[in-house]
């Protein structure tokens, strides 16, 4: 299950939502207080700090031989899944840094594309110096696809990132599936007893299994900037109730600017899915304007999971 995984907003599931009956189109109603987390960002001194510590540890975890050789069977097997798109990358003990990997090329090593749907144009993904600092440059225009990491499971704790955008979607509606689109998105995906879920629920995996050819994940929790909801607003997505999306940052106040944040995922789990979160498995960012029709430009900074 660790390395079978597929982010929720897979073509698949969106199929496998309507078949069941699972999909919503209501209008935007007053967000519930009840369905809000507390959000402040944090500061962006403070993360590049924790950054710098984080990447000294990954440098001399990577330097030991025994690692090196790791790295090296695991990219190239990595490399043949990809070309023959059949298998899953292995996952990886940690979520490897954009900042110390070289501009100009696609993805850091240990990233992975993963498309929504072959018909879709995909957005557009690479490394790029900015601000003396490498970073991952996202360009959509009525697109959508991302990047993921696998991880070996682990408990849930915290996850602090640094995004910007642009661009803001003003048409967009995270609550509507014909409009559901984001400049910026960073997902966590977590195992779980899937027993325990409902029959709908169930029987919606399933043919996601059969459409996508790959299992999803227990439950999805993503961070997005939305262009209406307030910030702290809890969304369900309008294709199926495993995913859950909490705005970190809304509207235009803040475009152009680089903004930190911090999150403690095991109380934001509780809050969002009303239970205690299983293992943390993958790790992924998506930027997408595909049902809005519309352009956006984004940066990633790096991400890391405590």
């Amino acid at each position: 299950m660790e390395s079978k995984w597929c982010l929720l907003a897979l073509s698949g599931i969106v199929s496998a939502a309507g078949l069941t009956g699972c999909s919503s189109m209501a209008p935007m109603q007053p967000q519930d207080p009840d369905r809000m987390v507390s959000v402040a960002p944090m500061e962006c001194s403070t993360f590049a700090t924790r950054v710098a510590t984080h990447a000294q540890h990954q440098q001399k975890v990577t330097a030991s031989p025994q690692v090196a050789a790791a790295a090296d069977e695991g990219a190239a097997g990595a490399d043949a899944d990809e070309e023959s798109g059949e298998a899953e990358p292995a996952p990886r003990a940690d979520l490897p840094l954009f900042s110390t990997a070289p501009v100009g090329q696609p993805y850091p090593s240990g990233w992975h594309p993963w498309r929504i749907n072959r018909n879709k144009t995909p957005t557009r993904y690479g490394l790029v110096a900015q601000q003396d600092q490498v970073v991952m440059h996202a360009q959509a225009d009525a697109s959508a696809s991302g990047l993921y990491v696998p991880l070996t499971a682990r408990d849930a704790g915290m996850l602090r990132w640094a995004w910007r955008t642009r661009d803001v979607i003003r048409t967009a509606d995270n609550t509507l599936g014909s409009r559901e689109d984001a400049p910026l998105r960073v997902f966590v995906a977590f195992d779980g007893d899937k027993g325990n879920l409902s029959l709908k629920d169930q029987l919606m995996y399933e043919m996601a299994r059969l459409t996508t050819g790959r299992e999803m994940p227990y439950a999805t929790l993503m961070y997005i900037w939305a262009g209406r909801r307030p910030a702290g607003s809890i969304l369900p997505n309008p294709h199926t109730d495993r995913v859950r999306m909490i705005v970190a940052d809304s509207g235009l106040a803040h475009t152009g600017e680089w903004r930190c944040h911090e999150r403690d995922l095991r109380a934001d789990y509780r809050k969002a899915f009303g239970q205690e979160p299983g293992r943390v498995i993958a790790v992924g960012i998506m930027t997408d304007t595909d049902n809005t029709r519309t352009r956006a430009e984004s940066w990633y900074g790096d991400i890391l999971l405590d």
